[in-house]
C-alpha cells in the first residue's frame, strides 16, 4: 500500500533510530582527528555512503526520494532551507541533495524579518573581516527563511551530537540576534565545529557514486562533444587564415595576457557561448570553493622619470599610489634591483618609504642578487676573468670581420648539425649571457678550430720567422736582450725544526682544482651568505608559519614565535592569532607534517579545508602577508617587453598617456575583459538615437 508523502517532509522509519558518530576525538590537542562512519543501533548492516546510513526499507526508496526532492524544488525558491528537513539526522542522499543544490544564504534586498525586540539577521554576518581588512566568507553560516533562524551547515550535516562541546542551538536554529556576534565567535572557536568542517571536506573527497552515475556520464559526454566541435572550428579558422596558434603561455587561467591566438579565440567566444564559458571558468569549483592559491601582480602604469634621485622617485611613487586610490599605509613590502638611489639604507628610496610606513620591508631583487653574486665571483679570480676575456675575444675576432664570419658560418653548415647555434657575444651584466656564450663555444669548438686554421693559411701574417726577425731588429735598436730567460723556481727555505717539506702542485688537474675551482666556490659561498642575509632575517619573522616548525615546536615555542609576528605586524594581525595558530596545529597536525612550504600550508587551509577559513582569519591574513612580500622585481620588468612591442617604428610619436593606457590593456588582459561597458554602450546608443554628433 502506497503512502502519500507530504511536501517538505523526508520519509523515515519510526522503529529505527540512527546515531551519527562522525568523529572520535579527545581534548588532547596533540591527538590527530580520526574520522569514522555512522553506526545504526538496530541495523548491523551499514549503508555504503560515508558518514551516514539510511533507515528506509522497500524497493521504492529512491523513487520516494525523487518525489520529495522534486516537490521541494518546485514549491520553494530555497530548497536546502533547514526548515524543509524536520529530522535531525540526515541520510547520505539528503546530504548530497543539500550540497549539490547550494546552501541557504538568502541575500535580502530589504531587512530580514525582525523579532519582538526589533532585531534581525544581517547579510554582513556571512563574512568576517580581519584586522588588516581581509574579507572572508563564512561558508558554514546559513539562514533559514522558514524558521527565521541562522544555523551552521557543517554541524547540522556532520556534527558529533554525542560530544560534550556540541552546540545544539546551531543545528536547530540560532535567533538571539542581540548576541549573535559573540555566538558566532564562540562557535567558530569550538573544537566540535573544527571537526565538523573537516568531516565536511572529507565527505567531498570520499562521497560514493549512486545510481545517477550513468546519467551524469551521458551529460558529460554530450558536453564534451559540444566543446570539441567548437575547438575544431576555431582550429580550422586559424589554419585557413594562416594565423599562429601558440603564445608564451597556453594555460587558460594564466591571467598574464601571454596566450596565443587559439586561447584568445576560446576566451572571446566564451563571453557569448555557455559551453566554452563553463570550460574556462575554472577559478572555483562547482560548489564555489577556491581551487588554488595564486599570488597576482598587477601593472599600474608607465611614468616618465626626469630626476633619478631618491627624493624625486619617492615623490613620484607616492603621488601615483594616491592617484590610483591606494594607501601607502597598506604597503608591506618593496622590491628594487639594488641601484644605490633605491637600496641605500640612509637616503635611498626604500628608506624614504620605510620612514612613511615602517612595515614596508625592503627586499633586494633575488634575481639581480644572484646575478651579482656570480659576476663578482668571476671578476675577483684572475684565471676566470682571463677565460671570459678569451671567450669575448673569440666572438670579436669572427664577428668584426665579414670574411671570417662567413668562413665560420660555412663550416657550421657543412657539419650537418641539427643545431644551427652560432657563437654568442658575452653579456657582462647577466650571468645567463655568460652561460650562453660558453655553451655556444663548447658546441662550436671544432668548427672554430677549423676556421682559425683556414684564416691562418690565408693570412699574410702567418710566418713566425718574419715576425721574429722584425722583433729582433726592434730589440737591438733599443738595446734590449733578445734571449728568453728561464724563470727560477721559488723554493721555501726549510728550517732545522720543521718536519714538512716544500710541496708544489705539479699536476694540472690539482692545480686547477685548488687555484680556480675551489677559490670560485669560496667566493660564491661568501657572496651568497652576505647578500642573502636580508632574506633570512625576513624569514625569521614568519617562523611560526613554516610547516617544519609547526610540527616540531612545543606549544610554548610556537606561542613565542606567534607573539613576535603579532608584535611585528600589529596593524594587520590581532592577538587572537596566537590561539588560532595553536588550533590550526592541533586540528591539522597530520596534514601539516606532509607539507614542505608555507604556500602548501595556505593551500591546505584556504583551499582543501575552505570551511575553516573564516575560523582562522588571522592565520589566513598572516599567510597572505607572507606570500605577497616581493621576492624579485624581474617579473615587473617584463612589462618593458610590452613597451617595446607597443611603441614600435610606426608609433614612435605616441604620447605618454596613450602609451600607458595601451600598455595597461595589453598587460592586464584578464582585467580588461572584465570591464563592464554596458553603461557606456547605453549612453552612446541613446546619444546616436538623438542624432548627436561626435
Amino acid at each position: 500500500m502506497s503512502k502519500k508523502i507530504p511536501s517538505g517532509t523526508i520519509p523515515r522509519e519510526n522503529k529505527s533510530e540512527i546515531i551519527i558518530k562522525s568523529v572520535n576525538t579527545e581534548v588532547n590537542s596533540e591527538q590527530s582527528v580520526e574520522l569514522s562512519s555512522v553506526d545504526s543501533e538496530k541495523n548491523e548492516e551499514s549503508a555504503p555512503e560515508m558518514l551516514s546510513c539510511c533507515s528506509y526499507k522497500g524497493t521504492n526508496q529512491n523513487e520516494s526520494f525523487d518525489i520529495v526532492f522534486k516537490n521541494i524544488i518546485e514549491t520553494s525558491s530555497d530548497p536546502t532551507d533547514i526548515g524543509h528537513f524536520k529530522e535531525i539526522v540526515l541520510d547520505a542522499q539528503t546530504k548530497r541533495f543539500i550540497i549539490e543544490n547550494g546552501h541557504s544564504k538568502p541575500k535580502a534586498k530589504g531587512p530580514f524579518a525582525k523579532n519582538s525586540d526589533g532585531r534581525s539577521f544581517f547579510e554582513k554576518y556571512y563574512f568576517t573581516v580581519s584586522k588588516s581588512g581581509l574579507k572572508i566568507e563564512r561558508s558554514w553560516l546559513c539562514y533559514s527563511t522558514i524558521l527565521q533562524k541562522a544555523y551552521c551547515r557543517s554541524c547540522w550535516l556532520f556534527g558529533d551530537r554525542t560530544s560534550t562541546g556540541f552546540q545544539e542551538i546551531w543545528t536547530t536554529g540560532y535567533c538571539d540576534w542581540k548576541h549573535i556576534v559573540d555566538g558566532i565567535k564562540r562557535h567558530e572557536q569550538s573544537h566540535v565545529y573544527y571537526i565538523s568542517c573537516l568531516v565536511y571536506e572529507k565527505w567531498f573527497l570520499n562521497k560514493t557514486l549512486n545510481e545517477e552515475l550513468e546519467q551524469n556520464i551521458k551529460k558529460e559526454k554530450l558536453f564534451w562533444r559540444q566543446v570539441l566541435e567548437r575547438i575544431l572550428n576555431i582550429t580550422l579558422t586559424l589554419a585557413m587564415r594562416s594565423l599562429p596558434f601558440r603564445g608564451h603561455r597556453e594555460e587558460l587561467g594564466s591571467g598574464k595576457g601571454e596566450n596565443g591566438n587559439f586561447i584568445c579565440f576560446i576566451k572571446l567566444l566564451a563571453k557569448y557561448d555557455p559551453v566554452l564559458e563553463k570550460v574556462i571558468n575554472q577559478e572555483k569549483d562547482e560548489y564555489g570553493n577556491p581551487k588554488n592559491v595564486c599570488v597576482k601582480e598587477t601593472f599600474l602604469a608607465f611614468h616618465e622619470v626626469v630626476d633619478q634621485s631618491a627624493s624625486s622617485l619617492s615623490e613620484l611613487i607616492l603621488q601615483n599610489i594616491e592617484k590610483k586610490g591606494l594607501s601607502i599605509a597598506k604597503c608591506r613590502g618593496q622590491g628594487y634591483d639594488g641601484a644605490a638611489n633605491m637600496s641605500d639604507m640612509y637616503n635611498g628610496l626604500q628608506k624614504r618609504i620605510k620612514d612613511i610606513e615602517p612595515s614596508a620591508a625592503y627586499v633586494h631583487c633575488s634575481a639581480h642578487n644572484l646575478n651579482l653574486v656570480v659576476n663578482d665571483a668571476v671578476k675577483e679570480i684572475t684565471e676566470m676573468k682571463i677565460f671570459f676575456d678569451v671567450v669575448q675575444r673569440v666572438f670579436v675576432f669572427f664577428g668584426h670581420s665579414i670574411v671570417r664570419w662567413r668562413i665560420l658560418s660555412d663550416l657550421i653548415k657543412e657539419s650537418n648539425s641539427q643545431n644551427g647555434l652560432l657563437i654568442k657575444k658575452l653579456n657582462p651584466t647577466r650571468w645567463a649571457g655568460r652561460y650562453e656564450a660558453v655553451f655556444a663555444l663548447k658546441i662550436r669548438f671544432v668548427e672554430i678550430q677549423k676556421a682559425l686554421t683556414k684564416v691562418i693559411l690565408c693570412s699574410s701574417k702567418c710566418n713566425f720567422n718574419d715576425l721574429l726577425e722584425e722583433a729582433n731588429i726592434v730589440a737591438k735598436s733599443w738595446s734590449i736582450s733578445t734571449e728568453f730567460q728561464n724563470k727560477r723556481r721559488k723554493v721555501v727555505k726549510r728550517y732545522f725544526d720543521e718536519l714538512c717539506t716544500d710541496m708544489r702542485l705539479t699536476c694540472p688537474e690539482s692545480l686547477f682544482r685548488v687555484t680556480i675551482f675551489n677559490r670560485t666556490l669560496d667566493r660564491l659561498i661568501n657572496q651568497i651568505s652576505k647578500r642573502i642575509s636580508s632574506f633570512h632575517e625576513l624569514m625569521l619573522n614568519f617562523t611560526c608559519l613554516q610547516p617544519s616548525f609547526l610540527t616540531s615546536a612545543t606549544d610554548l615555542e610556537l606561542l613565542n614565535e606567534a607573539t613576535k609576528l603579532v608584535n611585528k605586524y600589529d596593524k594587520d594581525i590581532s592577538k587572537t592569532f596566537t590561539s588560532e595558530i595553536l588550533a590550526v596545529r592541533s586540528t591539522l597536525k597530520n596534514q601539516i607534517s606532509q607539507l614542505n612550504s608555507t604556500r602548501d600550508l595556505a593551500q591546505l587551509l584556504m583551499v582543501k579545508n575552505h570551511s575553516l577559513t573564516a575560523s582562522f582569519s588571522e592565520v589566513c591574513t598572516a599567510l597572505l602577508l607572507f606570500l605577497t612580500i616581493p621576492v624579485t622585481s624581474a617579473s615587473a620588468e617584463r612589462s618593458f617587453s610590452k613597451l617595446k612591442i607597443i611603441k614600435g617604428y610606426l608609433r614612435s610619436t605616441m604620447m605618454q598617456d596613450h602609451l600607458s593606457g595601451l600598455a595597461l590593456i595589453s598587460i592586464e588582459q584578464e582585467t580588461a575583459r572584465e570591464v563592464d561597458f554596458e553603461n557606456l554602450i547605453d549612453m552612446f546608443a541613446e546619444a546616436k538615437a538623438r542624432k548627436k554628433k561626435f
